[in-house]
């Protein structure tokens, strides 16, 4: 398997890739796979998906017309294309979200990158989040501390993460100590995100749901519930 992951540290490479090209003679099914439409930013930058027989590639187009692009899928890989790899999630203030999927199914959480709105630039890997709010005037996601595939997660932390991306600041919300890691050991769960439900959102307060322990056949799910009002973070 080969791809490009230009954003991870590497320089933006010069690609024979066509502009705004979205065409297979050969894959016809390739338009229904990939979706082309541009996403555009507030401040006029766009993001958008092209792809020929051989390519599927995700271009960053700055206000000024600059394109970049970020991340590539080639060698047949273009059918995976948002199944695997980068895909967009959310616009804030100055920068972008981008969610990558490390394997293509299940059983691995998303690793999530934070790029620059103006140049494309990738500005902070934000590792594996529990929460990212899709509403501006909110811009908070939210993680277990270290959690990351280019980190060690230590459990015994116990911390919730909260960072506000548009002051680029990091608040942190303390966990029982040991709870999660028991909570892994109970449930037999390989990865701690995969305890965490969906999180609700009411107002500014966020719901986050953790599983305790794995329920049986007349056992209750043990679950535990804790309230994180962003309101007191956006300064």
């Amino acid at each position: 398997m080969r791809t490009f992951v230009t954003a991870l540290g590497l320089l933006f490479g010069t690609f024979s890739f066509g502009q705004n090209k979205c065409y297979c003679a050969k894959d016809t099914m390739l338009k229904e796979i990939i979706d082309c439409r541009i996403i555009k930013f507030d401040n006029k930058a766009k993001l958008y998906w092209s792809f020929n027989c051989d390519s599927s590639w995700l271009t960053f187009e700055s206000p000024t017309h600059k394109k970049e692009i970020i991340y590539s899928l080639d060698d047949g890989l273009q059918n995976y294309t948002g199944r695997l790899g980068y895909s967009y999630a959310q616009e804030y203030r100055n920068k972008f979200l981008i969610q990558n999927r490390v394997i293509s199914g299940c059983c691995a959480p998303l690793d999530f990158y934070l790029f620059n709105k103006s140049t494309g630039q990738l500005k902070k890997n934000l590792g594996k989040l529990i929460f990212y709010s899709q509403d501006k005037k909110l811009p908070f996601v939210i993680s277990l501390k270290n959690s990351s595939y280019d980190t060690t997660l230590v459990l015994d932390d116990n911390l919730l993460s909260v960072y506000n991306i548009d002051n680029n600041k990091t608040y942190y919300v303390k966990l029982p100590k040991g709870e999660i890691e028991r909570a892994m050991k109970n449930t037999e769960e390989t990865q701690p995100e995969f305890l965490f439900d969906e999180p609700i959102l009411k107002g500014t307060t966020v719901y986050i749901t953790y599983l305790l322990d794995k329920p049986g056949r007349e056992k209750k799910r043990h679950t535990k519930t804790i309230m994180i009002d962003l309101k007191k973070y956006n300064y």
